[in-house]
């Protein structure tokens, strides 16, 4: 029983020893890394402006391939915003832009389950190469929950060398997507068009229907098919083919768009999730190879083809993306079919 005691004491002023150093320690860390993009500033900007694009750049992205991601309605500028849960890597929490000035500068709030709120903040600066971004964090201690607010100040004296890295990696990303949009704006779009009819093959589908618009659609396709991931998984469905997208209506302002991925058989849907089979129909493809923003050619020259061949277009149109964009990074070789169906 005594060693119990001394066990227990010894316990204690451990405790209370690490308690009271505390109240020396730092109550604030930074977190800092720079590096210049051979860019324009308004293509960075957009990068960073917009949280559908974090998917390119972020480095916790590759840390949990299955991370699970909600983006609210709007998802750049003041007011945009994603929430996220994944392992033990990535954890769980929000990010939301709070202060964005065009081309110059983006502040965030970050909140961890758990761990309380940080600031982060994208800096970017004009110099001679480029343009220098300076990418930041900071953390309070007064914004951590109470029983974080000891191990947090013991965080600040390694947030460095742990999370440092991980900036690093991000930035050299961000560099990559920057340098490759920029790029792309100097050159001609490089695409490829072949028109055919065909016979389309019946397919059992799970599907998210959602309206969205041009300067959201990217992320909210990836969203969508996330949703649609989380239902198979949950029910142990295989997919058997490429993803699809009904347009249901499209304008500039507004799309009616409906995700949806083949899968192995029929099951009942569950909420938001819809599930039905695609019947055999006679259809003109248009297989066009090229990036996914200048897909609207194809849709022009079917509508096109269909007037010079007295056909009737009898239904919404469809996209099956054939090749995987996270596997082939040359927006040539990316293969996207248009479907119409006709009479």
């Amino acid at each position: 029983m005594k060693i119990v005691v001394k066990v227990l004491k010894g316990l204690f002023v451990f405790l209370l020893l690490i308690i009271v150093v505390s109240f020396f320690l730092p109550s604030l860390s930074h977190i800092e890394r720079a590096t210049v993009i051979n860019a324009p500033a308004k293509i960075i900007f957009g990068e960073i402006n917009n949280l559908s694009n974090w998917e390119k750049w972020s480095p916790w992205e590759h840390k949990d391939p299955n991370m699970v991601k909600t983006y609210s309605a709007k998802t750049e500028g003041v007011g945009a915003s994603f929430s996220w849960k994944g392992n033990s890597d990535v954890g769980e929490g929000t990010m939301s832009i709070a202060e964005s000035v065009a081309d110059d500068s983006v502040q965030a709030i970050m909140m961890m389950q758990g761990m309380g709120k940080s600031y982060a903040s994208f800096k970017l600066k004009k110099e001679e190469g480029g343009v220098k971004v300076i990418w930041a964090m900071d953390s309070k201690n007064a914004d951590m929950p109470w029983y974080f607010k000891v191990p947090s100040k013991y965080f600040t004296l390694f947030a460095d060398k742990m999370i440092g890295p991980d900036f690093e990696k991000g930035l050299a990303d961000l560099k990559i997507a920057s340098e490759k949009a920029a790029a792309e704006t100097l050159i001609p779009v490089r695409h490829e068009l072949i028109i055919e009819t065909t016979k389309t093959m019946a397919q059992v589908i799970a599907s998210y229907r959602m309206k969205t618009n041009l300067k959201t659609i990217s992320g909210d396709i990836g969203n969508s098919y996330g949703r649609i991931g989380m239902f198979m998984r949950k029910n142990n469905m295989q997919q058997i083919g490429s993803p699809i997208t009904f347009y249901h209506s499209f304008s500039p302002e507004s799309i009616d768009m409906e995700c949806a991925i083949p899968m192995n058989k029929m099951i009942k849907g569950e909420g938001e999730i819809k599930t039905s089979e695609m019947k055999a129909q006679n259809a003109v493809v248009a297989h066009y190879y090229g990036a996914y923003d200048k897909s609207g050619t194809a849709h022009d020259a079917i509508q096109k083809w269909a007037k010079e061949h007295n056909k009737k277009i009898n239904g919404i149109p469809w996209e099956v993306y054939v090749t995987d964009p996270m596997l082939e990074h040359d927006t040539a070789k990316w293969l996207t079919d248009v479907y119409y169906p006709i009479e």
